[in-house]
């Protein structure tokens, strides 16, 4: 187990939970480690335990990368209560988001973003 993150599968969702503000190649690595080990088409990226802050550019790089190796349609819940950070996962959504692959969608409420992966 990392003492960055915590990834763990659960009534049909993949939660990946960050301990530590990531670096771009951790979380490239996390999504290795997701399609590794945890082939499922329901995520759940939370955030609210850390100050998450990273570029546009490094966005856009792990969105794009995201959608070279996720290649099943897939629905993805981003829970972030930090104002930046609920902002820039948005944006993170605009450029992840890939028609008839992958629906993002953002999230202050962890349940709500349960429910919706669920709906």
């Amino acid at each position: 187990m990392s003492n960055d993150y915590i990834i763990r599968h659960e009534n049909g969702i993949t939660k990946v939970t960050f301990l530590i503000q990531p670096t771009l190649d951790l979380a490239k690595q996390i999504i290795d480690e997701i399609v590794d080990k945890y082939p499922y088409d329901k995520r759940l990226w939370d955030i609210s335990h850390i100050k998450f802050d990273f570029t546009l550019a490094e966005i856009q790089e792990i969105a794009e990368y995201g959608k070279l190796k996720f290649i099943k349609p897939s629905k993805i819940a981003l829970f972030a209560v930090d104002d930046l950070a609920f902002g820039e996962m948005r944006q993170f959504g605009v450029y992840r988001e890939e028609e008839g692959k992958a629906t993002p969608q953002v999230f202050r409420n962890e349940q709500d973003a349960i429910d919706w992966l669920n709906s």
